[in-house]
């Protein structure tokens, strides 16, 4: 009951802010509750059809389906949001007068909510899969009543949905006229994020180049693997050792963001942004390692615990999973994380990395799967 309330926190949090943050961007919006509660059931519905095809998706694309799915979404999502952040760029001031005017029944066009509830499936869908693996793999494995189970599970949405209704209160006690200001800034860095977690998944699959790594790392100060770094993961693409390619892409699309709420419409803005994303894909392939390594998912340990790659050039970890559950190879240190469903094998891209040693983890069982990279 424990862990899979653990789980379901964790998971459910960071959707659980995106949705906050949607629910202030709309306060006194007509009709909102309909959208964001089917963005909601939209992407429950999406997170088991996900969950139930995770094994075809990891085949797709030469082994790189689940990265190809990932970025997908998110960049349907950073479009989404472009979307509101102009739309309210220039409705913002007119519906803060009719909010303090007509008590806050403020009509919003559908394309607006039609954009946050699709940021909301998204969200839910991109957590609420791993979630259903996670408690299903339980329910297989270990033969917990559902009872117990289901106990936990709603703990941990309870606990969540507390979050995101305080952040929720906390950003409605702003004056309305100044309200949208504020969400319009916050969304704009969760677009900004969400291209930057897209760029970073699609350099993982090996179709983006990195350009570098890790530019710095601030560990030091907030760790990816605790609850903040988790929470602003979610809201800003947070990552505490960020590549080149994730850099760029958010630096990019807040600059484009912030040139296309003021200059709506000219198309010399659509074509600097349309040029500013195809620079990302360009970049010279570094030397790559002939054979890839070897690592197996066995009674919720890896084996081998300790893997050698070479340094200073591109390498592939070969991840197979021989427990009837799913798992997930993780590392913060390498800004990994790639689900690997039971009796599958899927690819890990990593590299060019400077030498030394780095951790990584399965993600569903972290006390028994442990292990290392050592670069030399």
């Amino acid at each position: 009951m424990l862990v899979s309330m653990i789980i379901v926190f964790r998971e459910a949090m960071e959707a659980g802010l995106i949705v906050g943050i949607v629910l202030a961007a709309s306060e006194g919006v007509l009709g909102r509750a309909r959208w964001i509660a089917g963005g909601i059931a939209a992407g429950l519905l999406g997170a088991s059809l996900v969950a139930a095809f995770a094994g075809a998706l990891s085949d797709a694309f030469q082994g790189a389906g689940q990265e190809a799915f990932t970025a997908t979404i998110l960049l349907f999502a950073v479009a989404m949001l472009t979307w509101h952040v102009v739309w309210m760029s220039h409705h913002g001031r007119e519906m803060a007068a009719e909010a303090q005017q007509l008590g806050r029944q403020v009509q919003l066009g559908q394309r607006s909510l039609f954009a946050l509830a699709a940021v909301v499936a998204v969200a839910v869908m991109r957590e609420g899969s791993e979630v259903v693996l996670f408690l299903y793999g339980i329910v297989v494995a270990s033969h917990t009543s559902a009872l117990s189970l289901a106990g936990g599970g709603v703990l941990g949405l309870m606990l969540a949905g507390a979050l995101s209704w305080l952040l929720y209160r906390g950003l409605v006690t702003i004056p309305v006229h100044r309200l949208f200001g504020v969400t319009n800034g916050l969304i704009a860095l969760l677009a900004a994020g969400m291209a930057g977690q897209a760029a970073a998944v699609l350099h993982g699959a090996d179709i983006l180049p990195g350009w570098g790594e890790q530019l710095w790392d601030t560990s030091f100060i907030l760790d990816d693997s605790t609850m903040v770094g988790k929470a602003l993961h979610a809201l800003i693409g947070y990552t505490a050792r960020p590549s080149g390619i994730q850099v760029a892409a958010w630096a990019t699309t807040m600059a484009i963001l912030i040139a296309a709420s003021r200059v709506v419409g000219r198309p010399k803005t659509k074509l600097v942004a349309v040029a500013a994303l195809l620079a990302l894909m360009v970049g010279a392939p570094p030397a790559r390692a002939d054979e890839p390594l070897q690592l197996e998912f066995r009674d919720h340990r890896f084996v081998p615990d300790r893997l050698v790659a070479p340094a200073h050039v591109k390498f592939v970890i070969a991840v197979k999973n021989s427990d009837n559950t799913a798992d997930e190879f993780e590392s913060t240190q390498l800004n990994r994380e790639k689900l690997v469903p039971p009796g599958q094998t899927v690819k890990v891209f990593l590299g060019p990395l400077e030498p030394g040693t780095y951790k990584f983890f399965g993600d569903f069982h972290q006390d028994t799967a442990q292990g290392v990279l050592v670069v030399q």
